[in-house]
């Protein structure tokens, strides 16, 4: 019998695919999340023919899915300047390509910020580059703009503007939406709370569409609720808890995507433990 929400878990790549694969199966994951460059640089490893080959017969054979690939952290697709934006349309291209060697099934990336121009500029400037991207892509990977909490200048840190940045686009289907619990929280959508979240939901269903979220990030809050901080906590050690993670795992608009836990690595084994206890409360 499958239990819903599906589990997953952001795994590290350093020692391959093939034993991130393996690592998945024994750790029970249901859904998995990976880099396919460095997180906090570009560099991307020439993946083999082999390991790709075992990687989608493996996640296959275990049921892993949906399959996930996380732009590193540094692209900011919404620069003013010309060679931070350049290059990160050139990883978002590159990474899209590398998907669809994979089957991966979503990309996700943040919407970038500002910094010296404006959040109207930045949504401009992310638009395009993703009508660039798209013009080019004819893979069967869809891309996800994650949900920020609002730190500095990034966009994406309400419902509203990830609305503003579907119409823009036009709203195509292979783009849509990836909730991150730690970030709507510190975004100030009081999601522990069973009206809070009931009014967070209808405002995503009225302005995003509940069509277009596919995804959860879940992982607690180590910042307070509006505090536009983004520091996440191992699952019922932050402002979030067992009790808001119980509220979410079992509403029947969140409880049919997959949640994905990006976790410190250290403790995300009893993380993705705890978050299938509590589903099955």
């Amino acid at each position: 019998m499958e239990h819903f929400p599906r589990v997953g878990a952001h795994l590290p790549v350093a020692k391959g695919l093939k034993h991130t694969v393996d690592e998945a199966q024994a750790m029970g994951l249901e859904a998995l999340q990976i880099f396919l460059r460095n997180p906090r640089g570009m560099k991307a490893r020439e993946l083999t023919e082999e390991e790709i080959e075992y990687f989608i017969e493996n996640t296959k054979k275990a049921d892993i899915s949906p399959v996930v690939v996380h732009i590193p952290y540094i692209c900011n697709p919404a620069a003013a300047k010309e060679e931070i934006y350049e290059l990160a349309y050139r990883v978002i291209a590159e990474d899209l390509a590398r998907c669809d060697l994979i089957k991966a099934d979503y990309l996700v990336l943040h919407p970038g910020a500002y910094t010296v121009s404006s959040p109207g500029q930045a949504t401009a400037r992310l638009v395009a580059l993703l009508h660039r991207v798209l013009t080019d892509y004819e893979g069967n990977t869809r891309i996800l703009v994650e949900t920020m909490s609002g730190q500095g200048t990034e966009i994406g840190r309400n419902l509203e503007e990830m609305a503003k940045i579907l119409e823009e686009l036009g709203r195509p289907p292979q783009v849509g939406v990836c909730l991150d619990t730690c970030h709507l929280y510190g975004a100030g959508y009081d999601i522990v709370d069973p009206g809070g979240l009931e009014r967070t939901l209808r405002e995503m269903d009225e302005l995003v569409g509940t069509d277009k979220v596919r995804l959860v990030h879940a992982n607690d809050s180590a910042g307070g609720l509006g505090s536009k901080k983004d520091r996440h906590a191992h699952i019922g050690q932050g402002n979030i808890g067992e009790n808001g993670f119980a509220l979410l795992c079992h509403h029947p608009l969140l409880r049919q995507l997959p949640f994905i836990l990006e976790t410190e690595y250290s403790g995300i084994a009893r993380d993705v433990e705890t978050l299938k206890r509590i589903r099955a409360v």
